[in-house]
């Protein structure tokens, strides 16, 4: 079973973003089974590159959503995306320092900051585009860790 699955509470309403959603959850559902079924280093590697990889690919393309969109949140939104990326560098530092083991403690914060960005950042954007201008964007940056 899946660690975290897709459903359409999930959707922010924008495609492409919901899209994109959908692979980050595929990319971290395979980083987690790797995890729980002691695949090899070298697997859990490149699965991990590839999820670090690609949400930095997500964030540049949400980002660029929201600049065309005239989002009055863009700068928290971009505050949190890097707040996350250098999160998980130092995850993925601790991997390759700790004999390439995916922690426990790595899996529930990249499923908790997951699910709680889509569900409350991302949807506030979805939101906006989707509602208009006058729906609200979320006032302060949740803390990343």
């Amino acid at each position: 079973m899946a660690a975290l699955e897709w459903s359409d509470a999930l959707s922010v309403g924008i495609p492409q973003s919901d899209d994109e959603h959908k692979k980050l959850v595929e990319i971290f559902n395979e980083l987690d089974e790797a995890a729980r079924t002691g695949k090899g280093t070298r697997i859990m590697s490149d699965v991990l590159a590839r999820l670090i990889d690609y949400t930095v690919e997500h964030f540049e393309s949400e980002e660029k959503l929201m600049q065309e969109a005239d989002f009055p949140a863009l700068e928290l939104h971009i505050k949190q995306h890097r707040q996350l990326v250098k999160k998980v560098g130092r995850f993925r530092q601790q991997f390759h320092a700790n004999g390439r083991r995916i922690t426990k403690e790595m899996l529930e914060f990249l499923n908790y900051w997951l699910t709680n960005h889509i569900l409350v950042d991302d949807m506030a954007f979805g939101k906006f585009v989707t509602e208009g201008s006058s729906a609200t964007a979320p006032a302060e940056a949740e803390p990343v860790g």
